[in-house]
């Protein structure tokens, strides 16, 4: 069984170097918080959040792909980490649940008549939340900006304070989009594997672990392996060569991204829209936060070049990723 999960802990690896970098992107470009105390705080809380609120998200992305065999989760995982691990080493934010839903549409597409209106209804759902996931995170981070340059401008205080707080901040900001993505993207991890039975329930003191829980545990750390290793050249592509950024303006950009990737961990009832717990891209949500900076300061400020590479990055990933896992999908079932 360790050898079918093994794509699965490559792909959380993977998603380690590439996404969950991320949160702490910013400071480490500005050079407010060291790489290491940033890697250390993400991987911890990265764990918290996906065993706190990763089943949920896990369980969308099961009834999307709805997998019952070992085979084709082991083939999903491998072929949205070899996407994202490819696209890594380019330096690219690329979008890990853009890659996974792409993988599973592959697998489903393997399955003859598989695709019924219900899962094009999720997939329609997740895709527009692909959408509103940027432009929320801009105009999060645009407004958050207007409303500190007001409050720096009545209520100036020395630099040494101002930098001390901000270091603080960037702090607390990080530990949030950690615990915020694990919740959210633990599903691009270990959702795949939800419908099987893997695990036995246990109970560890006044506490019982559910086999989602115990995923999100194996996902969490393999998530924290890729951002300790393999996590800085992502951090530096987001954090400085989109637009330049100074403490504050790292802070608001987090702080934004947290606020999204959070908001879409959890199900919501608005009456006219139910909205399922989503994976969603930090990548995403942070170049969004990072553009609303830009559009804020002026849309001068931001490197169109750069932006127009990452957004290719974000539309070849989920067709490349459905391709490859069409390919794989027939060998690996006769390897099975």
């Amino acid at each position: 069984m360790l050898g079918w999960l093994s794509s699965g802990m490559f792909l959380g690896w993977s998603l380690g170097a590439n996404d969950a970098a991320n949160v702490f992107g910013t400071a480490v470009a500005s050079h407010m918080v060291r790489f290491s105390t940033a890697a250390t705080l993400a991987a911890v809380f990265v764990i918290l959040g996906g065993l706190v609120n990763g089943p949920a998200a896990m369980a969308t992305l099961s009834e999307l792909g709805q997998i019952d065999a070992l085979a084709g989760a082991f083939t999903v995982a491998l072929a949205a980490a070899v996407v994202v691990a490819g696209m890594t080493r380019a330096g690219m934010p690329v979008s890990t649940s853009q890659a996974v839903v792409g993988a599973l549409i592959g697998y489903r597409l393997f399955q003859p008549s598989s695709v019924d209106p219900s899962t094009w209804h999720l997939l329609r759902t997740i895709v527009l939340t692909w959408v509103a996931c940027p432009i929320l995170a801009a105009a999060t981070a645009f407004l958050i900006y207007k409303l500190l340059t007001l409050a720096f401008r009545w209520l100036p205080m020395p630099l040494l304070v101002l930098d001390r707080w901000l270091r603080l901040g960037l702090l607390v900001v990080g530990c949030y989009g950690a615990w915020a993505l694990g919740g959210n993207n633990m599903a691009n991890v270990v959702g795949i594997y939800a419908r099987l039975d893997l695990f036995d329930p246990m109970q560890v003191g006044p506490w019982g672990l559910s086999q989602s829980r115990m995923l999100a545990l194996l996902g969490g750390l393999a998530i924290a392996l890729g951002v300790v290793t393999y996590s800085y050249r992502v951090m530096v592509t987001v954090g400085r060569d989109l637009v330049k950024l100074d403490a504050t303006t790292a802070l608001i950009a987090i702080l934004a991204e947290a606020l999204v990737v959070d908001f879409f961990a959890h199900p919501w009832d608005m009456g006219v829209l139910i909205l399922p717990a989503i994976p969603v891209s930090t990548s995403q949500a942070l170049v969004g936060g990072v553009l609303g900076i830009g559009l804020a300061r002026g849309i001068e400020t931001i490197r169109m070049l750069v932006l127009f590479y990452i957004a290719m990055g974000w539309i070849a990933t989920p067709l490349v990723s459905a391709a490859l896992a069409r390919i794989i999908l027939p060998i690996v079932m006769q390897l099975a």
